[in-house]
């Protein structure tokens, strides 16, 4: 489905196929929409289930339509949001029973990632591209993961356009339910936030019918990981390609690995009011590290933190004197803002809460790859990234601090 085109068609409710109505199908803010005279004889907020075929698309089945827009009069209209759509040019699919093994999903954050740049060369007259298939298997679960990087083609009467294409191919011994599908792409969109600092919007989520034999398509608006704005750490495909498989392994069956990851990516998922919540969710995914990682019985955090005390001052950069008073004053904090101790004294301010929140995240993920023994290149890029970042709000904030118009509106 193009989201800059409008489909036209017909639409009824499950089993009601004799009711059928005039539809418009089109993209707003990255959810898709169904605009029709398809109502419900009573009041509704959603319906289940809508089936209905479409010009250019074929057989459409949406899963959970929530009402966004209705109008009464001579003429009653509804704007459905359907959650989940399903598109093939077969037959309509079975979303609800449907088994997948392989599916495939088109997203342009491995193109940036593989960060190839395809020209022509005039002087032997052939264009030059980057063009691979990497297979990377997580034996445990039966799970293979091949990404691709390829070119695609679009030709026009007098025009051809050439794109660099991304694609990540999933294929499962065991067939799994849509659902579980969606989950396991997202376990891939962490793996990207971790390693690669973002992931993007998929142009296509298909899956081989089982059945027919068919690919198909699903589409959902994929709010979780496509949202985040922090680049985190930011890496080349070609130099990590040594550790994904570990990387990969770790994230799809280790359930340690998996629970302070997902902790960690909350950071990147979740839009903060305040910098103070950001940072009591990395202190929150710090302490689950410890708690899982660090062999200490209680749950402490100052132990925590002087136990992984190499990890802070490599990125950090701490002096010995900044370095006595920091696990304290991280404590104070926490318990400032997570336990209400209001009498605390000398805790961070609203903006060093941020750079501190930065700091702790760069720390788990050193500390989350180093268990996995990946490269010391790759463990360096935390170190370097986290450095820059740490350092330099750092030193922003001393300059803000020291503004004296900043100091004479405070008072």
């Amino acid at each position: 489905m193009k989201k800059d085109q409008k489909y036209y068609g017909e639409v009824w409710f499950a089993g009601e196929e004799s009711n059928k109505q005039f539809a418009v199908l089109f993209y707003k803010d990255e959810d898709l929409m169904l605009e029709t005279n398809l109502c419900a004889p009573r009041t509704v907020y959603k319906q289940p289930q809508i089936l209905g075929v479409f010009t250019g698309l074929g057989y459409v089945t949406f899963i959970d339509c929530h009402i966004q827009q209705s109008s009464s009069g001579m003429v009653e209209t509804r704007i459905y949001r359907p959650k989940y759509s399903f598109v093939s040019a077969d037959h309509f699919v079975d979303a609800l029973n449907t088994k997948v093994s392989e599916f495939s999903v088109i997203n342009d954050a491995i193109v940036k990632w593989v960060n190839h740049y395809t020209w022509y060369d005039h002087l032997d007259d052939k264009l030059l591209y980057k063009k691979f298939d990497d297979l990377y298997t997580i034996d445990e679960i039966g799970l293979e993961i091949t990404i691709s990087h390829y070119l695609n083609f679009q030709s026009e009467r007098t025009e051809l356009h050439i794109k660099n294409r991304g694609s990540i191919l999933f294929k499962k011994d065991e067939p799994v339910d849509i659902l579980e599908a969606i989950k396991i792409y997202d376990q891939f969109q962490k793996m990207l936030q971790l390693l690669f600092g973002r992931s993007a919007k998929f142009e296509r989520f298909s899956f081989k019918c089982l059945s027919c034999g068919e690919w198909q398509q699903v589409y959902y608006n994929d709010k979780k990981l496509t949202k985040s704005t922090h680049t985190y750490v930011h890496t080349d495909y070609e130099k990590v390609k040594v550790d994904l498989n570990k990387v990969l392994n770790a994230v799809y069956t280790d359930n340690s690995f998996q629970f302070c990851l997902d902790k960690l990516m909350e950071n990147f998922i979740a839009t903060h009011t305040s910098h103070n919540k950001r940072f009591t969710n990395s202190i929150a995914s710090f302490e689950a590290f410890g708690k899982l990682y660090s062999g200490h019985k209680s749950n402490n955090l100052s132990k925590f933190i002087k136990h992984y005390k190499t990890a802070f001052v490599l990125i950090g950069k701490f002096t010995d004197d900044e370095w006595k008073s920091f696990p304290s004053k991280v404590v104070r904090s926490r318990d400032y803002h997570v336990h209400s101790n209001i009498a605390n004294k000398n805790v961070y301010s609203e903006y060093e809460l941020l750079y501190i929140s930065f700091l702790f995240d760069f720390v788990i993920g050193y500390l989350l790859l180093e268990t996995l023994g990946v490269s010391e290149d790759l463990l360096k890029k935390f170190i370097m990234h986290g450095n820059s970042v740490f350092i330099d709000m750092k030193r922003t904030n001393e300059i803000l601090s020291a503004n004296p118009l900043l100091k004479n509106k405070e008072k």
